[in-house]
């Protein structure tokens, strides 16, 4: 096996380290909500020329690995009559909204490769472990400047407390490394079986970029082809807020904000928990197993 490739599983099933700074604010002392996610990045920072050899600088420093908490609330914008929503003048409305309350917006495209490895019967019983264990690879297409830039990705349910109310908001802790795209090579010639692509064209907004309560807003839509002409669901499109935390100890307040950020969605789409049932519905429409 790869020794770089056996060391990112092995940092991924023993949970990693976090080593990701934060920015440092007017005070230069270090904030430790800095958004980790690549796209959490603005747009004077994300999309300069060289941006290549800021990540390569990165990876050479062995800083391509992050973890950090996801918090969001999901749900389905649906179009009315089950018309496309290229044709549908609310969703343009809907957009335009999202559009003016946030600072900045940018168009992606990537292709996620979820990957599903057994573990055989020698695993060493003194130190259990899942017997699944499931990643995302993601490539992505669009913008030109983070074109064929890849991350590999796995997602685990965050044990946080909540009240009723803030029991809407999903998190997730998400170990992340960003790595070449012979990295998806190996995991085919290992014990990981390719079991869906999926192929998502998104619509991302920031607000507040930069604050304790920075928020990102995602609309999404499916396509069954690489060529982003086939959607697979025409009517409908996938929207999600979003916020990254590297310390828990802001959970309370980062819930509050997605709640009450919320509530300019409320006249098109009540937000919520991430349905998995849709989003398992995406997968088996687009190719079910390999």
């Amino acid at each position: 096996m790869n020794r770089d490739f056996a060391q990112i599983l092995e940092d991924f099933l023993s949970g990693g380290k976090n080593i990701r700074k934060g920015y440092r604010d007017d005070n230069d002392q270090a904030n430790e909500e800095n958004i980790p996610h690549i796209l959490g990045q603005s747009g004077s920072n994300l999309f300069h020329d060289d941006i290549g050899k800021k990540l390569g600088k990165e990876l050479e420093e062995k800083k391509n690995f992050f973890k950090y908490t996801e918090y969001s609330l999901s749900s389905l914008y649906m179009s009315d009559n089950q018309i496309p929503l290229e044709e549908d003048p609310q969703y343009e409305t809907f957009i335009n909204i999202i559009t003016k309350a946030s600072d900045a917006n940018n168009e992606y495209k990537w292709v996620d490769d979820y990957f599903k490895c057994e573990v055989k019967e020698e695993v060493n019983i003194l130190t259990p472990q899942s017997q699944d264990k499931d990643f995302v690879f993601r490539k992505y297409i669009q913008p030109n400047q983070l074109k064929n830039i890849c991350l590999l990705r796995k997602y685990e349910q965050a044990a946080i407390s909540k009240t009723p109310e803030k029991n809407k908001v999903d998190a997730k802790i998400v170990s992340e490394y960003i790595v070449h795209d012979s990295y998806r090579q190996i995991m085919k010639a290992l014990d990981f079986k390719l079991s869906h692509r999926i192929f998502t064209q998104a619509h991302i907004f920031h607000s507040k970029y930069g604050n304790s309560d920075h928020i990102i807003i995602l609309v999404m839509r499916h396509y069954r082809d690489e060529n982003f002409l086939h959607p697979l669901f025409p009517d409908r499109a996938f929207v999600q807020i979003k916020s990254y935390v590297n310390d828990n100890k802001y959970s309370d307040m980062i819930q509050k904000n997605l709640l009450n950020y919320a509530e300019i969605f409320k006249p098109y789409i009540k937000l919520r928990k991430v349905d998995s049932h849709f989003v398992e519905q995406i997968k088996d429409r687009y190719y079910g197993a390999f």
